[in-house]
């Protein structure tokens, strides 16, 4: 059973331009950077100093949002993005632990935070990847279930406001979360408004006023995740485009008769990034640089990276050689970015 990303805005007031000073004219965005997921079975320290290198001076990112469960690689990835002059974010994850464990492990990446004078982000879309706002046994479960539980905000900022207590004890930088869309966060007792905010059929033409919108909050905004996969369609579907594989095959296949299209990705990354300009946002994070994972295949059926949000694509010996190449996105950020 598959859920879609917009789907969780049932019983959720959707974003609107009210209480939003429009902005005219394309600003440069002070944070511009990347997703980078520490979460892989291959981590070996030449390939991630590479995967940084070209972060920085060749998408001339400025800032790098690192995702993950494993203090270690978190640690790691952000002394080799300091040493290169990144603006380091952590956005710690603990998926489907309580709030104890969720607690403690944003407790210990904020101690590497303070060192490092990072950013700090204070996890992800907590009311369906934590255990314990919403009922459920998965995120998939959790999503279906906030239309039935109207109090999950309360819930979800009552555990914030008790991070951000924990946290400000023992980090002393900018804090902010990475919310969904259906969230509503108090965020008064925040540095910067952040969303996960992709653009799909639902929204598209509204994504420029719901970014609008977030200035409501007279903060500094960061659309913290936003991205589109490699295939024809993929820009209508947003979040939810990776849910065209079928895992019950082995190896596991494309479903249906999808085509590889690079240009699709560039130009709805080129369309947001142009949004995120002209409505001043302090900071913009593509999802995701590399998926080690996911493969590029000339087989179709076999081309995992087309169901991935990377901007470059990898090949099938990457274990062996951390070979990589970039996509046509991979252009489009330089040239938005240098």
């Amino acid at each position: 059973m598959t859920i879609e990303r917009r789907t969780v805005l049932v019983g959720a007031a959707a974003l609107t331009a009210a209480y939003a000073t429009p902005v005219q004219a394309s600003t440069r965005i002070p944070l511009r950077g990347m997703n980078y997921d520490t979460e892989r079975e291959v981590w070996l320290t030449p390939y991630v100093r590479h995967d940084i290198k070209a972060i920085r001076h060749q998408l001339h990112c400025t800032g790098i949002l690192l995702l993950g469960s494993d203090l270690h690689r978190l640690t790691e990835a952000a002394e080799i993005a300091t040493a290169e002059g990144l603006k380091v974010w952590f956005e710690p994850r603990q998926f489907d632990k309580g709030a104890r464990e969720t607690l403690a492990f944003i407790k210990a990446v904020g101690h590497v935070a303070e060192r490092l004078k990072a950013g700090l982000s204070l996890g992800c879309e907590l009311t369906i990847f934590m255990d314990g706002l919403v009922p459920g046994k998965n995120y998939i479960e959790r999503a279906q279930a906030l239309a039935t539980t109207p109090d999950y905000n309360q819930r979800l900022n009552n555990f914030l406001a008790t991070a951000l207590t924990t946290v400000r004890s023992i980090f002393h930088g900018p804090i902010t979360y990475s919310s969904g869309v259906w969230e509503d966060v108090a965020w008064q007792g925040f540095d910067m408004v952040g969303i996960d905010l992709y653009r799909d059929s639902s929204n598209e033409k509204t994504y420029a006023s719901d970014v609008r919108a977030l200035h409501r909050h007279r903060k500094p905004v960061i659309i913290t995740e936003f991205g589109c996969c490699t295939y024809r369609g993929a820009d209508k579907r947003g979040g939810d485009g990776f849910d065209i594989i079928d895992w019950t095959k082995n190896p596991p296949v494309i479903k249906g008769h999808h085509v590889r299209d690079e240009r699709v990705q560039a130009r709805y990354i080129d369309e947001c990034l142009t949004v995120h300009e002209r409505q001043g946002v302090h900071g913009t994070f593509v999802y995701n640089f590399i998926e080690t994972e996911s493969p590029y295949m000339r087989n179709p059926k076999l081309d995992m990276d087309m169901a991935g949000f990377s901007v470059v694509k990898v090949f099938p010996d990457y274990a062996r050689t951390g070979r990589w190449a970039p996509k046509l996105s991979f252009h489009t950020i330089t040239q938005h970015f240098k």
